[in-house]
């Protein structure tokens, strides 16, 4: 089954805003709570506030000694978000930042698959179809993947804190960065150390636009 994703070039634009906090994602997620029922922990910011009072104690997990400082709601025995109930979120209008930023489409863009065992957003994000309109599109999606398979072949050269291993992290990362790969061809190794610099660069340059932003 092919399911539509939107045309790629406004998909990707919405989220780049996405990810320097501009907006909200806007995901066709229809009946599907695959996100709310695969085992996340999430982190809770201290703007989480309706998260942070209503997450059961048990389910609370606080910052960890050498972390990021952020508390973390827990899930179910089952795998589901405490705040899912009769299939809906109960705390919908105030969710948490994570949950508004997360689009299960940015695996597809990339190229890549959810880690862990997560089988209804695995199977979601292999029937995401993009609209590819032109062939800067196909480019920008290529360029893309291009950074995605770069990130995780040489996780191990880019720093702990940015989790390049994890296929989340590694989307993310190659939205924020593809223009470094908009060549045709995959780097070669002469150009490994040079790019996981000029990547690490430029994320931290879209990561400080974004801080400034209004």
């Amino acid at each position: 089954m092919n399911r539509p994703a939107g045309r790629f070039g406004e998909w990707l634009a919405a989220m780049r805003a996405v990810l320097a906090g501009r907006q909200d994602a806007d995901v066709p997620c229809g009946e599907c709570t695959g996100c709310c029922i695969s085992s996340y922990p999430i982190p809770l910011r201290p703007s989480d506030r309706v998260a942070l009072e209503r997450v059961p104690d048990r389910l609370l997990q606080l910052p960890a000694a050498g972390g990021d400082g952020l508390a973390r709601m827990g899930f179910g025995e089952d795998g589901c978000c405490p705040m899912l109930q009769a299939g809906c979120c109960s705390i919908y209008a105030d969710r948490p930042r994570t949950c508004r930023d997360y689009d299960c489409r940015i695996y597809a863009a990339a190229g890549l698959e959810p880690d862990g065992d997560r089988p209804v957003i695995r199977q979601r994000v292999r029937e995401w179809r993009f609209l590819i309109e032109t062939d800067a599109d196909q480019a920008t999606l290529a360029a893309v993947r291009r950074a995605a398979r770069f990130i995780r072949a040489h996780h191990q050269r880019f720093p702990v804190a940015v989790r390049a291993a994890s296929a989340t992290a590694a989307a993310v990362l190659a939205v924020k960065v593809h223009p470094l790969f908009s060549g045709s061809q995959d780097p070669g190794p002469s150009d490994t150390d040079r790019l996981v610099r000029e990547v690490l660069a430029l994320a931290a340059a879209f990561d400080q636009e974004a801080e400034r932003a209004p």
